[in-house]
């Protein structure tokens, strides 16, 4: 094994001008034919490949003698010659050449067969051009997908010599030359065209046999309009016949242009996989979603491509990164819907399957052979024949069933109206009872909530007003009530640096008791944090880490449900003194400012995943908004945008404006009751609905400074800017006592800070971190004095704020992983760098 292999790597990677004596095929005298194809593992069998920029005179002067005179390299045939000689990549000509052994005094007439050769070739044999395909010089494609069969002239031959077979081939793409598929082989004539005759109509026998069954489709979509997957199938397999039709070595024949077979082709390929996603969504009745409508459109883009340009090599590179990839998407569709119909015990589903299967592995064997990744005949024609098997299958069974059930049917009609009858009552018996039980199991779960829903915000200037309608509405005992996964929380706390009003906004995943399962774990979750806000280790904690450990809990708690439930929520923090909100959107909708009679989005990009998803942690981030007087924030669920226009039986027109809630929202001027009108007055609520609407009204405006401390501050600045900082430092406190002292604090903190001043830095930046939250830069220096004034812990607290704030800010998450390792904190350092998994 290991000689072989070395004799494998020379020959492939050296130059063979050394040799003398050259690997020959020989012909035996009562032998049909001869392949002369290479067996990996025999690396006598390889051909020889060489630079093919030569004109047919240096070609025709090649022999026995001076062979060895050219760069001659082993290489695999048939295959994509790349693959052993990548220097031949970029549309480079090549020689293939093969010495041959012909038997003595035969009076045979021999054929070659040199395959399927990419695009055009001029073959000799001793010198003598016996074939050649394609106009040498052409701009287009010639023929890169027809097999070669070249007769060999009489007098060419040196019988009882070797031979020595030369193919000059020309390649159309850049990627792949060669005798890309099929086989190449030598024999007597009659045997190698009977062969290949017999190929090519056993192959049309196959056409013939899928044309009919089409046709038998589209004859009963004609009987039956209102069965539309007879016409998709008919429409697929007449798409299939066409396809293989062209792909057949008879469509030479009639003489029609190479690439306009071609452009048909694709064409033709373009409209395979979507026709059958179209015939199994029409079997079993599948709703046609928006997704299957954008991948449609996209197809009918590309099949306005095809039409309109005429390039192969762009019908090609299309095909290979842009069609297929999105065929992707109808396998997962299909296999979707056929899964989805086996778990529900339709045996149709298991017929289906088994066809599609054998189906999908032939397309894919199909695109490998085109793309030159694989030698292998095209199979997709053949494996169409396992697909109309099972189709005819459940044909014969829905027929078979159909007759049975009408015989019987005949036989017991009075019979069985009694029994469907009594079996009716009984249902319908059934069913009261356990309607009652569920509405019960609704009603306990409503109490539930009831308590964990509530407005208990106890700050005055703090507005805040909650609306909730659950849209699965019943009825337990004569009492009404609803039930669903909309939750409204709101509630106060108090920190290290104020009183909060915290809030939340939650939308369970799922409808009726599956929803309120979800709202009630969040809102039981909720309230626990809550509950313990009011230790003394709470009161310590930031508004940044007090949010993060309530999203902690909340998403370990989801997360332990495997999937099963999930949430998405608004939960934030306002600042009784500031109006600063502190806020995270695990994948709920937009929240919504309205400030002067306009109404806009607050975020533009999703950036966490709902309550539940496993990996949560890499996409965690605290936001933070600051509220000025009159304005007003309004946090609303997903059944704000699920409004239904113009409802019918036969008609659902949901609406698909996520802009729509912001025109509501100017109309109503920012006013809840005002809002829920005008939603109810568009259409339908489809989903449940709920808001929160925050309004805030600070509890005293400072006033603007004068002229003349406006101009010391000048002067602080610019001695700054000189360095002057202890001089600055000095200026600073002749004013730090001005009632409008918090618009000074982050001046101060910086000059302090430059000064050196790490004691007064500390609680300058302290104070103007929470008056002005939205100011990274006040926490990072913090941090940084925090760090220089030697207090390790108090600075990994800060720079921990900023980094659940804004994980992408270099500095500080350089610095607050750097305080971790020097203070021996692993674990809060393992835990942290989960959050950078993302990037």
């Amino acid at each position: 094994m290991t000689k072989r292999t070395l004799l494998l790597l020379v020959f492939s990677f050296s130059s063979l001008a050394a040799e003398t004596i050259w690997d020959k095929t020989s012909l035996l005298q009562n032998v049909n034919s001869i392949s002369l194809d290479s067996i990996e593992t025999e690396a006598e069998t390889y051909w020889y490949l060489s630079d093919g920029e030569m004109d047919e005179t240096e070609i025709q002067s090649i022999n026995e003698t001076n062979f060895a005179k050219h760069n001659w390299y082993r290489a695999r045939v048939p295959g994509n010659l790349i693959r052993d000689a990548k220097e031949f990549e970029g549309k480079k000509t090549v020689l293939l050449a093969k010495w041959i052994h012909f038997p003595e005094q035969s009076n045979e007439s021999y054929t070659l067969r040199l395959g399927v050769i990419n695009d055009r070739d001029r073959t000799y044999l001793n010198g003598k051009k016996i074939g050649e395909t394609g106009n040498w010089d052409s701009a287009d494609p010639e023929a890169y997908d027809k097999i070669r069969i070249y007769t060999i002239p009489d007098g060419v031959i040196k019988q009882g010599k070797t031979n020595l077979l030369i193919i000059q081939i020309k390649p159309y793409f850049d990627y792949t030359v060669g005798v890309e598929q099929d086989k190449t082989e030598i024999g007597k004539s009659a045997y190698i065209y009977s062969k290949y005759y017999i190929d090519e109509f056993l192959k049309l026998i196959f056409l013939t046999v899928y044309l009919s069954f089409g046709s038998y489709f589209l004859f009963l979509f004609v009987r039956r309009r209102r069965e539309t997957e007879n016409l998709f199938f008919a429409l697929f397999s007449f798409a299939l016949v066409f396809y293989n039709f062209l792909r057949n070595q008879l469509k030479y024949e009639f003489g029609i242009p190479f690439v306009y077979m071609k452009e048909v082709e694709y064409m033709v390929l373009l409209s395979l996989i979507p026709m059958m996603f179209h015939f199994l969504r029409t079997l079993f009745k599948e709703k046609y979603l928006l997704v299957a409508k954008i991948f449609d459109s996209i197809q009918f883009i590309f099949f306005l491509l095809f039409l309109i340009f005429r390039n192969v090599e762009f019908f090609n590179s299309l095909m290979s990164k842009f069609i297929q990839p999105t065929w992707i998407v109808y396998v997962i569709l299909i296999f979707y819907i056929l899964f989805k119909n086996l778990k529900s015990g339709d045996r149709r589903a298991i017929y289906i399957l088994i066809g599609m299967s054998i189906i999908l592995i032939a397309s894919f064997v199909d695109i490998l052979s085109t793309r030159g990744l694989l030698v292998f005949p095209r199979i997709l024609g053949y494996a169409f024949l396992a697909f109309n098997v099972s189709l005819a299958i459940i044909l014969a069974n829905s027929f078979v069933k159909l007759n049975e059930e009408v015989e019987d049917l005949n036989k017991n009609l009075e019979k069985k109206v009694e029994q469907r009858t009594d079996a009716l009552n009984e249902s319908l018996n059934q069913l009261k009872e356990l309607k009652e039980k569920q509405d019960g199991d609704y009603f306990l779960t409503s109490l539930l909530i009831q308590p964990l829903a509530k407005n208990e915000n106890k700050i005055p200037n703090i507005q805040i007003e909650s609306y909730t309608d659950q849209k699965k509405k019943f009825q337990f005992r004569g009492k009404e009530g609803e039930i669903g996964g909309d939750i409204c929380i709101v509630g106060s706390i108090t920190l290290n640096s104020g009183n909060y009003t915290v809030f939340a906004n939650g939308d369970a995943m799922g409808k009726s008791i599956q929803g309120a399962g979800g709202a009630l774990v969040l809102g039981v979750v909720f309230h626990a944090v809550l509950s313990r806000s009011n230790s003394s280790y709470t009161k310590q904690r930031p508004p940044e880490l007090w949010l993060k450990d309530l999203y902690v809990e909340l998403q370990s708690v989801f997360v332990s449900f495997d999937g099963s439930m999930l949430s998405s929520v608004v939960l934030g923090l306002i600042s009784e003194t500031s109006g600063c909100i502190y806020y995270i959107n695990a994948e709920h909708p937009w929240s919504i400012l309205y400030r002067d009679g306009i109404a806009s989005f607050i975020e533009t990009e999703l950036t966490m995943r709902k309550l539940g998803f496993p990996k949560n942690d890499e996409s965690f981030q605290i936001k933070t908004f600051h509220l000025e007087e009159g304005d007003v924030l309004i946090v609303g669920s997903d059944g704000r945008d699920d409004i239904a226009f113009n409802q019918t039986e036969n008609n659902r027109n949901i609406n698909e404006d996520e802009t729509l809630i912001l025109r509501l929202i100017e109309r109503a001027k920012g006013k809840l009751d005002a809002l829920i009108h005008e939603i109810r007055n568009q259409g339908e609520i489809t989903d449940d609905l709920s808001f929160l609407r925050i309004g805030f009204k600070p509890i005293q405006k400072e006033n603007e400074f004068e002229e003349e401390t406006k101009s010391t501050i000048e002067t602080i600045k610019e001695l700054s800017k000189k360095g002057m900082y202890e001089k600055a430092s000095h200026v600073l406190e002749t004013i730090l006592n001005l009632e409008s002292k918090s618009k000074l604090l982050g001046l101060a903190g910086k000059v302090y800070y430059k000064s050196k001043h790490w004691e007064k830095a500390i609680e300058y930046l302290n104070l103007a971190s929470y008056q002005f939250p939205e100011k990274e830069d006040l926490i990072y220096l913090m941090a940084l004095s925090f760090w220089k004034a030697g207090k390790i812990s108090e600075s990994i607290l800060s720079a921990e704020r900023l980094f659940l704030r804004n994980k992408y800010h270099d500095k500080n998450t350089k610095l607050f992983f750097q305080l971790l390792k020097k203070s021996g904190n692993l674990e809060k350092l393992n835990y942290y760098e989960r959050f950078l998994g993302s990037n």
